[in-house]
């Protein structure tokens, strides 16, 4: 069986993962529905980082199953950068970290590299947003007037009045 390069990519669509494979060479595949049965083989490792979209600085959750053995710890890698290690369980690795501050905007490659084996590698895209300001709701809270204080004050002198009577009412 001859061998003949492909290029595959997963992408998302809403939460699904859509594994794209995409034959690179010039000729015609000698059993290319063979070879793209296995390149989109469900069985294969497959890597999910959710959401599939951020900005610097959210956090993200990486989660791959269906890892291959790896011997050792796996590098978590976004972009150019390594995030930090984490080992498979099983067949299964999980990794939470943040959407790095610098670097490009646009999709960026997520991965798990296995350490002792740098060639062993599931990947998938992440597409960082661009940071937007958000306008905050401010809360404005209405408080009651302070009570009123005593204050001190004299006291009204009481006024006593009188009246008399006329001097014929008495009559």
């Amino acid at each position: 069986m001859r061998q003949t390069p492909w290029l595959a990519a997963t992408t998302f669509v809403g939460t699904v993962a859509v594994l794209l494979a995409v034959h690179t060479s010039g000729g015609a595949s000698s059993e290319p529905d063979r070879e793209a049965a296995r390149m989109l083989d469900p069985g294969g490792p497959v890597l999910f980082v959710t959401p599939p979209s951020g900005q610097p600085g959210d956090r993200i959750q990486y989660h791959a199953t269906n890892l291959p053995t790896c011997g050792g710890p796996w590098s978590v890698e976004f972009g150019d950068r390594v995030l930090g290690e984490t080992r498979q369980v099983g067949s299964v690795a999980d990794f939470r970290a943040s959407v790095p501050n610098r670097g490009v905007r646009g999709f960026q490659v997520a991965g798990l590299r296995c350490g002792p084996i740098p060639s062993m590698v599931v990947q998938t895209t992440f597409e960082v947003l661009p940071v937007t300001r958000t306008t905050e709701p401010t809360t404005t809270w209405l408080l009651p007037p302070p009570p009123e204080l005593p204050t001190r004050t004299k006291r009204p002198t009481p006024t006593i009045t009188t009246t008399t009577a006329p001097a014929d009412a008495e009559r």
